[in-house]
């Protein structure tokens, strides 16, 4: 008898230092580096990014809880006794939110909390709804990471904004915006840039631009009447090349001038677009003397010819835009304004010359990137 409780006392004894043995060799869990992929981020990572998370007794991962509140979900895949692999999420209904923040562990061996932080992106910008904004309304800006906007700018300036969701925003296009430039939405994090062009509320149809472009290119100008010299091509004018005409004087025919040439009506597309009172002629003029007396003359398809006259004051390049209604008959002289019966529709040809009968009278102009355009 005293032999088998002896035996008994040996074996638990034995069996003690067994599980003894046993719990001496067993690992904590320990969380050594949260290592975003790809890249070396340590202990932070960017949103819907994958981490690699190192340590020991790591195996068994049962549970991930980021901010105290999200659960993380993961691959049991990807998990091993020395690392495991996640993405960490973002959305804001369940409570994302960017910067410092703690994430927990939990494996079969224990928990553990590391402090981590989800670094907020820069915004990025996909499209422009309408693509080319109307000035004066409002338009939709799609992309990503607009979370915290602080501000919007047009060409330097701030403009109003209305952040509907992380990847849209609206814009409101000053109505003062008269040409392109660069839009730059900027957040916590940084800034995003696109060039934006702006439409003014015109359709434009280029008529030349002395660069090969336009419905009637420089190729095609010609000269006619007293003149001296005419070129098409001549280099450094305020986007390239321009066309340049002189005169000496001369006045055997009494008139002069330049054309692009006949064609098809420049708003061939657009029959509507009839008023005079909403149509323009945009021409960038320079000359060589100061208060050069330029003329402007119109052609139609049904035989009407309108001109306008007008005076630049100094020599420097200046952009003149002139309302169509503004014309007159009998080359600018007469009594019956363009607003009462040209139809802008017709129009087919646009002549550029000097006027002859003013001083002074100047022996160059320039002229360059004529446009026509209606209101709409």
């Amino acid at each position: 008898m005293k032999n088998k409780i002896k035996n008994s006392i040996l074996f638990l004894l034995s069996l003690f230092c067994l599980i003894a043995c046993q719990n001496e060799d067993i690992v904590p869990m320990q969380v050594d580096a949260i290592v975003a992929e790809p890249g070396d981020l340590l202990n932070q990572s960017f949103p819907l990014k994958k981490v690699r998370v190192e340590g020991q007794s790591l195996a068994g991962l049962k549970q991930i809880i980021l901010d105290n509140k999200i659960d993380v979900s993961f691959n049991p895949t990807y998990n091993s006794d020395k690392s495991f692999i996640f993405t960490i999420p973002f959305d804001v209904k369940k409570g994302s939110r960017f910067g410092k923040q703690t994430i927990t562990f939990i494996t079969a061996s224990g928990s553990v909390t590391k402090d981590f932080e989800i670094l907020q992106p820069l915004p990025t910008i996909s499209g422009l709804t309408p693509e080319t904004p109307l000035v004066g309304k409002t338009a939709e800006v799609t992309g990503d990471w607009f979370y915290d906007v602080s501000s919007v700018t047009f060409k330097g300036n701030p403009i109003g904004f209305t952040v509907s969701s992380p990847t849209s925003l609206f814009i409101n296009i000053p109505a003062s915006a008269t040409s392109a430039g660069d839009l730059v939405i900027t957040t916590p994090s940084g800034s995003v840039t696109r060039f934006m062009e702006v439409s003014l509320g015109f359709t434009i149809v280029n008529v030349t631009d002395f660069d090969g472009g336009g419905t009637r290119p420089g190729s095609g100008w010609f000269s006619y009447g007293d003149v001296a010299s005419f070129n098409a091509a001549t280099t450094g004018g305020p986007t390239g090349n321009y066309a340049q005409y002189s005169w000496t004087g001369a006045t055997t025919n009494g008139y002069n001038g330049s054309s692009g040439g006949e064609g098809a009506t420049f708003f061939a597309a657009n029959p509507s677009y009839t008023d005079a009172t909403k149509a323009y002629i945009d021409i960038d003029v320079s000359a060589n003397v100061a208060n050069a007396h330029f003329a402007i003359q119109l052609n139609t398809i049904d035989g009407k010819d309108y001109g306008y006259n007008f005076k630049v004051a100094t020599t420097d390049w200046a952009t003149k835009s002139i309302l169509i209604a503004d014309f007159k008959d009998n080359y600018g002289y007469g009594g019956n304004a363009a607003g009462t019966d040209l139809d802008v529709s017709k129009i087919k040809e646009i002549k550029i010359a000097i006027v002859q009968g003013d001083t002074p009278n100047p022996t160059i102009i320039k002229f360059d990137n004529i446009k026509i355009k209606y209101k709409i």
